[in-house]
């Protein structure tokens, strides 16, 4: 099923948008409502829902600061009643952008937007990035670990050869074998078959070595569960 927070510092606003998700999309699961930027940040961090919408003026942190916290992986929408945003929204890798007061119709395009988003991928072989007018390419299972940066990705091979591509990590995401290519933090996801151990270092914390990597990745709280009996 696919979840949705929805973020927005006026609880009568707040509400209205869960009733109108509610009709437009039933089977969406809204997981959490949060009352401003902070406590978006922290269901964010716990819950990882697929979609995000956020206001763009709360208080705390407004929501184009969570856009660059969020999860590589949760699509954003925007949700406000300052159309001047709406160019810094689309900027950071917004699926769409409402403007306040949302109507049915509107929202049932982003609707559509979203859905046509999950729509299942052709599995990559190859990733490619232009340097100058140079075309670099990395094969998919040559991948060590991927890693975000803001809405571009980092690829790093086990060769220790490296493509900045200009997308972001969660739509790379959806494109690849999730039995295969594991997320071990909000920003990096790893190829199972690249790891060459798992070290439990004396503070209690998790990291990955991978072949081709001269530096272990952090393993986050929420995905240690992955590498319990390991």
């Amino acid at each position: 099923m696919t979840t949705a927070l929805i973020a927005d510092d006026e609880p009568q606003l707040l509400e209205e948008l869960r009733q109108l998700l509610a009709e437009a999309w039933p089977e969406l699961e809204i997981v959490a409502l949060a009352r401003n930027g902070s406590e978006a940040r922290r269901l964010l961090d716990e819950l990882r829902p697929d979609i995000a919408f956020l206001d763009i003026r709360m208080p705390g942190i407004d929501g184009l600061g969570l856009a660059q916290l969020a999860p590589a992986d949760t699509r954003l929408v925007f949700v406000t009643a300052h159309a001047e945003h709406a160019l810094a929204a689309f900027e950071r890798a917004a699926v769409d952008y409402l403007h306040k007061p949302v109507t049915p119709a509107r929202l049932a395009a982003t609707v559509q937007r979203l859905q046509a988003a999950q729509a299942p991928r052709e599995a990559l072989r190859f990733l490619q990035a232009w340097t100058g007018n140079t075309m670099k390419l990395l094969e998919v299972d040559q991948l060590a670990a991927l890693r975000s940066e803001l809405r571009h990705t980092r690829a790093l091979s086990q060769a220790g050869e490296q493509l900045l591509l200009r997308t972001s990590l969660g739509e790379l995401q959806r494109q690849l074998d999730p039995q295969l290519f594991w997320q071990i933090h909000r920003g990096s996801v790893v190829n199972a078959r690249a790891i060459e151990r798992i070290e439990r270092r004396d503070d209690g914390e998790l990291w990955v070595q991978l072949r081709g990597l001269d530096q272990a990745l952090p393993v986050s709280r929420p995905h240690r569960g992955r590498f319990r009996g390991m």
